[in-house]
């Protein structure tokens, strides 16, 4: 008997409305997670590299505002997501909606609501007018999205913050990118054009390496010139940018989102064992 048949018998014993849910929703829900806890490592390393206290409140915001974004994406369905029932995507609704009410309240201001439009935009559209579109817009209008939220919440706008902006603008460029590899058959069948779908994946390559390394070379000369501090999380950084891009510029998918979405807490995680052992 199927194993999926068997729990929904079960829990449906104890009345526990389930069925709107699969296994199969499994690695979207891994995906959703893994990108909502690296939403907050985001933040919390622009404040280790700025050299300043991490303040909780604006991580925890940044999380929900991360959770929130990709699960209202993910649920107001588009075509490739047909295949979920109508009552895992209204779950999903349910639960951004939810999220986006708990960061307003850990994170009490209006400018708030400028990453939730830009979302919005991104994923529905008003009027027709959608930002996710044209080859290299959606990949702009996420790294831009991330500057807003950063911006607001770590209210700085030095030349260091700067910095760290176009880090994090240029990251989730090339990041995105990189999840567009993986549709690049059906992109192409369908007409629609993205950055891997007007580049070979040589060309690609030195492309998304090139933009890297100009990044890289950036901030390495911000810490040489004081202007930031940890030169061993820009070079963690560096190293497994370098890998990633070089494995996910072809089709692969095995430990993608692990090793693409999950960077930020990969460097989270080495900075905050680093602190504690040193």
């Amino acid at each position: 008997m199927n194993g999926n048949v068997i729990v929904e018998r079960s829990l449906s014993k104890i009345n526990i409305p389930i069925k709107c849910f699969k296994f199969d929703y499994l690695p979207l829900i891994f995906s959703i997670l893994v990108v909502s806890v690296s939403g907050g490592m985001k933040i919390y390393l622009a404040y280790k590299l700025l050299g300043i206290g991490a303040s909780l409140t604006c991580i925890l915001t940044a999380t929900l505002v991360t959770y929130a974004t990709y699960a209202f994406d993910r649920g107001v369905g588009c075509k490739e997501d047909e295949q979920r029932s109508a009552a895992f995507n209204k779950l999903l609704l349910i639960s951004a909606i939810a999220a986006s009410i708990a960061s307003f309240i850990l994170f009490a201001s209006p400018t708030l609501a400028i990453p939730f439009l830009i979302a919005y935009l991104y994923a529905k559209g008003i009027g027709g007018f959608r930002l996710k579109g044209g080859a290299g817009v959606k990949n702009a209008v996420v790294g831009l999205t991330w500057v807003a939220l950063a911006f607001i919440l770590l209210g700085e706008c030095s030349l260091s913050a700067v910095i760290i902006y176009f880090f994090l603008f240029s990251k989730s460029f090339i990041n995105t990118i990189i999840y567009d590899v993986k549709d690049v058959e059906n992109d192409r069948a369908a007409g629609i054009a993205t950055i891997p779908t007007l580049l070979s994946t040589t060309h690609l390559r030195v492309v998304l390496l090139g933009a890297s390394a100009v990044t890289h070379l950036i901030l390495c000369w911000a810490c040489i010139c004081g202007l930031l501090i940890g030169t061993n999380i820009i070079a963690f950084s560096a190293v497994h940018s370098t890998f990633y891009i070089l494995r996910y510029s072809v089709n692969r998918a095995f430990l993608r989102n692990t090793l693409v979405d999950g960077e930020w807490v990969l460097y989270g995680t080495y900075s905050i064992l680093r602190d504690c052992c040193l």
